[in-house]
């Protein structure tokens, strides 16, 4: 298996063996890549990656490198996040913390900076997009807000240039370039160089050849922005609604952090802008802020746990008392029954952006006399119509006999540090519990992990 940029360099000439944009697909239980006899879903292919990484790093370090600190999109869903924990433990890692990536990156500013402030990291990476609002100090990170959207990125932009060059190339000599994979992906690596030649130069030429036909297409920076204006204006929107839930104005935020890739864009400074009647920051690499923070996060993890060698400096010692507090980017609930319409609605127990980890209890009540069970179906959406909310999991509570109406029992939630949810209802009278069963759109079994782990160990990696 070949991992990196060797690999997307072959997706043109060997397209059906190049794996691209996993990220997109974490959590998705129906996507599934074949190669030669083997299947592998997202967890796998990411702990490819995962692997490479961590071999990478034992060769510089000169040693086993066992732990980590995984970054994913602050508007990763639970189902998301599992799927990640998973990944690293099939390529053989104990993953620590996972943690948000605008969140790493205000931990890497935070090193650089030595007042207190209140800052936006604006993260548009090259599949989704991430936009947190933040205190930082010289001992804590808090955030305020978050939201996102996982379906948005550079990626996107790329296929607005491909849409163009492909309409321009049927025009001239009336051959579809999206029709043959091979062609398709040489125009996708062409439409993203000339994006980036876009990003420092005002126009681009792209030359596409196919069916023995061949056309260069000449590409304004002007006209760049006008055809990807709708996608620019989608991370606007977002950045209105966190400053909304954050309940903060321009005038309160100090500085604004551009994280990813894309951010390269000059469109997106100007917005920011536009918007702030600040410039952004240019304190931190927009391309590496992200894992400085989370090598910052391993840090704080290790000296809070007594590591010697960190200890021993004045900056471990430092990281020892530093907190780091996010918040949640989805509202949980539970689906209950309206005894009066007999419908059933969503109950938000863990509201949007509210500080983790956290937990909390309620109490519910049967509805019918001789009630044998609970059904209990754990919701992620803040929408009263359980119907446009997603179901991340669901089990019943069997009683040890029928129970009359109103018959309590207790629900719990608990939403741990690396964001994934922990569910419980309790029949308190008689101790029995059951558990959330997470649907895989949620997890795989330790059994599972463990037989992928055990494949992926005879799997080389360059």
């Amino acid at each position: 298996m070949v991992v990196g940029s060797v690999a997307k360099n072959s997706a043109v000439s060997d397209p059906y063996n190049v794996v691209e944009f996993i990220k997109r697909q974490m959590g998705n239980a129906d996507y599934v890549f074949t190669h030669g006899d083997a299947e592998y879903g997202p967890e796998q292919i990411s702990a490819l990656i995962l692997k490479k990484l961590k071999q990478d790093a034992e060769r510089l370090l000169g040693e086993a490198v066992n732990d980590a600190v995984i970054t994913v999109p602050a508007y990763f869903d639970d189902a998301r996040r599992r799927a990640t924990i998973n990944a690293g433990r099939i390529a053989g890692l104990n993953v620590l913390r996972i943690i948000n990536e605008p969140t790493a990156a205000a931990l890497a500013y935070g090193l650089t900076n030595a007042s207190d402030q209140r800052i936006m990291v604006y993260d548009l990476g090259g599949g989704t997009f991430d936009v947190t609002v933040m205190d930082v100090a010289r001992g804590a990170i808090t955030v305020v807000a978050t939201d996102g959207d996982h379906m948005l990125g550079g990626n996107d932009f790329d296929d607005q240039i491909m849409l163009y060059v492909n309409d321009a190339f049927k025009r001239e000599h009336g051959v579809d370039l999206l029709a043959e994979i091979e062609v398709q992906q040489d125009l996708r690596q062409r439409a993203e160089a000339a994006k980036k030649t876009l990003s420092s130069r005002p126009s681009a030429k792209i030359s596409m050849s196919a069916s023995g036909k061949r056309l260069t297409v000449d590409l304004t920076r002007e006209q760049f922005e006008q055809m990807t204006g709708h996608l620019l204006e989608r991370t606007k929107m977002l950045v209105e609604s966190v400053m909304s839930e954050a309940k903060t104005g321009w005038g309160q935020i100090d500085t604004v952090l551009l994280v990813g890739g894309s951010t390269r864009m000059p469109m997106v400074p100007q917005m920011i802008e536009r918007m702030s009647g600040k410039a952004p920051s240019q304190a931190i690499n927009p391309d590496e802020a992200v894992a400085m923070g989370a090598s910052v996060q391993a840090g704080i993890l290790m000296a809070q746990k007594g590591d010697a060698a960190i200890l021993s400096t004045a900056e471990g010692r430092r990281l020892a008392n530093t907190r780091v507090t996010d918040v949640t980017s989805h509202a949980f609930g539970i689906v209950l029954m309206d005894d009066r319409t007999k419908t059933e609605y969503n109950q938000v127990m863990i509201a949007r952006n509210t500080p983790i980890p956290h937990e909390v209890q309620d109490h519910f009540y049967t509805i019918s006399n001789n009630q044998e069970r609970v059904r209990f179906v754990v919701l992620q959406g803040q929408d009263r119509d359980p119907a446009n909310c997603n179901t991340i999991g669901q089990t019943e509570l069997e009683f040890d006999r029928p129970k009359p109406r109103g018959y309590p029992v207790r629900v719990t939630y608990q939403y741990d540090a690396n964001m994934v949810m922990h569910c419980y209802m309790e029949d308190e009278k008689t101790g029995r519990i059951a558990e959330l069963h997470i649907s895989q759109s949620g997890r795989m079994s330790d059994r599972e992990v463990e037989a992928k782990k055990r494949l992926m160990d005879r799997v080389k990696v360059d």
